[in-house]
């Protein structure tokens, strides 16, 4: 018979859902504030009775020669700060709960951490499963199985989950990756990875979508779509790569969004398309101007660099001089939110641990399943630490920030409610 302390991964698995269902929980709203504790407490209890019931099941299972044996009395265990009560699931033989401390009313969370680095460092889930068994970690392979079912379907829940329509700023940074198809073949995708920063000044992990073969003007379409699709509409900045079409599709889709290109890859591209001469040259007018309180002056400033560049290079004068406006969007936010606000910095960096991960993975990520559920684990680590609070500067600026909003989309709303609307 496998002892308690070997089967731990319904610890994980509950913890899990308690996330999954505070998740749920931020998109209800109760028709007064004191019927909040009353529905956490009620959905809690709920959560927990039937993770309870599913261990006792996954023993008998395993242990056929065992019977159910009813109830033990009402019990209290505290999840965060909310009490909740449960009867414990008894057998004959004295089967006792994994995941239930026997000695603390707290439910530890160093389960489900631990979890989540042996799936984030793991090669692949198969091999996860390996290490799960080998520190006795799991029932079964294939209730190693149902637990990995179950993250992938939290996963795909978050990353389809409606939207609040309205948002300060949005990131979108396109990355290509290696992963395997249904064939075993191992192809081309693109991965969107979709940031915003709320009213609230808080950043959010808005999506995480795959698309077959390279970056195509028709797999941004859809991605942008699939967010107006789960309800968001009003952006006052978006923040992309300066990628041909974007700027089109954008202004047809959000028409009264202001759209700034990441001018980090406007150096790296001035870099590879100027002398060293000329990119000296480039990159001190660049610092002179980013520095303007005037982006009027700015513009006046970048175009005249542009002329004396052009008679060496024709071709990309001509392709900047068609984006000057939206390279120099970022002038017209106070100074200390610029650094903030001009590139695809923030995504790309997430992007990078992502292309960690695939590396680590031998190369590529061996399924869509296991590439989401790895972007949800990272996802749930920069909420836990990074992003727990707002920025401080975001929240310096807020109140402007929102104004701005306000009367960038003054048509669109209802001033007697905006702002103080649950969102």
């Amino acid at each position: 018979m496998k002892t308690n302390s070997q089967a731990l991964s319904p610890q994980a698995h509950l913890e899990q859902a308690v996330q999954a269902f505070m998740e749920a929980l931020g998109n209800l709203t109760p028709t007064g504030p004191q019927e909040l504790p009353q529905l956490l407490q009620a959905g809690l209890t709920q959560l927990l009775a039937g993770a309870l019931h599913k261990e006792r099941q996954f023993h008998l299972e395993e242990h056929p020669a065992d019977r159910a044996n009813g109830y033990a009395p009402p019990r209290t265990l505290d999840i965060g700060a909310t009490p909740v009560s449960f009867e414990r699931p008894r057998t004959r033989q004295g089967f006792y709960p994994a995941l239930l401390p026997k000695h603390q009313r707290q439910l530890p969370q160093a389960y489900q951490e631990l979890l989540h680095q042996i799936l984030l460092g793991s090669r692949s889930f198969a091999a996860a499963k390996r290490t799960l068994q080998a520190m006795g970690l799991s029932y079964s392979p294939d209730q190693t199985e149902q637990l990995l079912h179950q993250l992938h379907q939290e996963a795909q829940d978050f990353f389809t989950r409606p939207l609040h329509p309205d948002w300060l700023a949005v990131f979108v940074d396109a990355k290509i990756i290696d992963l395997k198809d249904d064939h075993d073949q191992v192809k081309s995708a693109v991965h969107f990875l979709v940031l915003g920063i709320g009213l609230d000044g808080k950043k959010q992990i808005l999506s995480a979508a795959i698309f077959w073969g390279n970056e195509l003007l028709e797999s941004w379409r859809q991605a942008l779509i699939d967010l107006k699709n789960r309800g968001l509409t009003r952006v006052l900045l978006w923040v992309t790569d300066d990628f041909s079409g974007l700027t089109g599709l954008l202004q047809g889709l959000f028409p009264n969004s202001l759209h700034q290109l990441c001018t980090v890859h406007l150096l790296r591209n001035a870099q590879r398309h100027l002398s060293p001469e000329d990119y000296v040259a480039f990159k001190e007018t660049w610092r002179e101007l980013s520095a303007t309180s005037s982006p009027e002056a700015a513009q006046i400033k970048f175009r005249a660099l542009l002329e004396k560049l052009r008679p060496t290079n024709k071709a990309w004068v001509e392709h900047l001089e068609k984006r000057t406006a939206q390279y120099l969007v970022f002038l017209s936010f106070p100074a200390s939110l610029r650094p903030h606000l001009r590139s695809t910095n923030l995504p790309e960096g997430i992007n990078n641990q992502i292309e960690n991960l695939r590396r680590n993975a031998g190369g590529h990520f061996h399924s869509k399943r296991e590439a989401l559920i790895k972007m949800k684990l990272l996802t749930d680590q920069l909420y836990q630490t990074k992003w727990h609070r707002p920025c401080p500067r975001i929240i310096t600026h807020l109140s402007a920030l929102t104004r701005r909003f306000q009367q960038r989309f003054e048509a669109e709303l209802d001033p007697k409610n905006f702002l103080t609307q649950n969102f």
